[in-house]
Parts: C-alpha cells; structure tokens; sequence
C-alpha cells in the first residue's frame, strides 16, 4: 500500500531533524502534515524571489510552501516533487512503487529561529 505522499529530505532539514529531542515524532509530523494538515489554512506560499503568492492567482513555476507542523511550533519549507523526481526516487527505491506525489523538504525551523538568529552547527 502506498502513503499518500512520499517527503524527501534536503541538507538542512537532516540537519534539523537529527538535532531534533525526538526525530521520529518529527519525521511522523513531516508524513501527514505537508498536505491538508491540521494547519494548512495557515500555509504560505512563495515563487523562486520570495514573494508571497495568493492561492487564487498562484503564478506558474516552481512554488514554495510553509507550512507551521504540530511538532514543537516548527514550519517544514518545502515544494512538490516533479514526475522526474517521483521516477528517479522509485528507481533508487529498487522499482517500488511509491506514492503519485511527493515532497522535496528543503528546511525545518524552529519557533525559535524567528526570535535568534544564529547558524546552525553542520
């Protein structure tokens, strides 16, 4: 049975939920929240300059999301996979089927990161 969407993770959100007190409760925020979670009325959307997009005239392109997880006040900054990345990620899989939509994660903040700024460690 295939989940209804597959989540890939870019560098900085391994690095984020590896430093994370409880990354599997994080990681189960990340597989059910992304799409019609129990926040998405408070998601925002962005194009590749950073400008905010309304959902009724969103622009064609690449469009960003984030979207605020139950886990700990933490916002996933993510986008949709292509086809091509869908193919590529079932292919790697060893020819499993995976789910028709999917993920690219790009980072996770925390609550705090919009009070402090500091680097995170590598």
């Amino acid at each position: 049975m295939c989940a209804a969407y597959v989540v890939t993770l870019g560098p900085a959100a391994i690095r984020m939920i590896l430093s994370s007190p409880d990354p599997l409760e994080l990681g189960e925020a990340l597989s059910v929240e992304l799409m019609n979670g129990p926040n998405a009325a408070a998601e925002v959307r962005y194009n590749g300059n950073a400008e905010v997009c309304s959902a009724l005239a969103l622009p064609s392109g690449t469009i960003y999301t984030a979207t605020p997880l139950s886990y700990n006040g933490c916002t996933a900054f993510h986008r949709p996979m292509t086809g091509a990345e869908l193919i590529r990620l079932a292919r790697e899989q060893g020819g499993s089927q995976i789910a028709g939509q999917g993920y690219y994660v790009l980072d996770i903040l925390s609550a705090e990161s919009a009070f402090v700024r500091r680097p995170r460690p590598l």
